[in-house]
Parts: C-alpha cells; sequence; structure tokens
C-alpha cells in the first residue's frame, strides 16, 4: 500500500491487486478504509473516487464535509474508468515505455497493460489522477 497526501484532508491510496475481491468493491473499499481510518485521522464525509487498473486499485479521498460528522466516517464511492499516471523525477524508469509525457521537470506515463515491469520501481516516483495534471502543457518524448 502506498498513501500520498494531496492536502491536509485529502489521500491518494494505491493498492496492489492481491487480496481484493472486484465482485464486491463497494465492500473491498469500506474495508480498506476502515483499516488506515486511525491512522490518516478520517472523519467526515469523503468522496471516494475508485479506478481500478491491471496492476492495482487507485482510492482517491476528498474531504466533502465535517459539520455533521464530528466523530464518524462516511464514503461516497464513485467507481470510475480514468487515466492514472506514474510520475517520476527520473527518465531512465521509464524510458521504455511508451507515451512518455515532460511537464515542469518531471515525466508521466499512462498506466496499461505494459505497465506491469516497472512495479518494482514503484519507490521512485507516484501515481497521479489524470485530473490532477494538465498533460497538454507538456510534450510527449
Amino acid at each position: 500500500m502506498k498513501i500520498r497526501k494531496l492536502n491536509e484532508t485529502d489521500y491518494v491510496i494505491y493498492l496492489f491487486n492481491k487480496d481484493i475481491d472486484f465482485n464486491n468493491i463497494n465492500e473491498e473499499v469500506k474495508r480498506i478504509i476502515k483499516k488506515i481510518q486511525k491512522l490518516l485521522k478520517l472523519k467526515g464525509f469523503y468522496r471516494t473516487v475508485v479506478v481500478s487498473k491491471s496492476i492495482g486499485l487507485f482510492i482517491k479521498l476528498i474531504k466533502l464535509d465535517d459539520a455533521f460528522y464530528k466523530n464518524t466516517l462516511d464514503l461516497k464511492i464513485e467507481i470510475r474508468d480514468e487515466d492514472i499516471y506514474f510520475k517520476t523525477d527520473d527518465y531512465f524508469k521509464i524510458d521504455n515505455l511508451s507515451k512518455v509525457v515532460y511537464l515542469d521537470g518531471m515525466y508521466y506515463c499512462i498506466i496499461d497493460d505494459s505497465f506491469e515491469e516497472i512495479l518494482e520501481k514503484v519507490e521512485f516516483g507516484s501515481f497521479v489522477f489524470g485530473d490532477e495534471i494538465n498533460l497538454n502543457r507538456g510534450f510527449v518524448i
């Protein structure tokens, strides 16, 4: 599991594919969030965007409200088919992949079936949801 803090209340979580029941994804997401609730001090109402790819499960937690949820956690789970990118500052970690984009000193490559080989290099970068970046400003290498 890899957790990236976006701001004081929002997170992106990546889980490898093992031990995830994709037939019951809503319950799986709730189980996963419950496991890390105390660690991340999650309280309130969160929009939970879930994207499933061949290499794992990506969860984005976005806090919407906490006025009525002072001591509880409630999730609005949305299953999406969205682009996920791997972001790194080391081009040679992803040089053999297609569609590498350079933007603001970082290299981005889309996660697809050819991405399996980079799993052992995951600690050299982070996963980014497509809506977090504007790759139109970058250029393809």
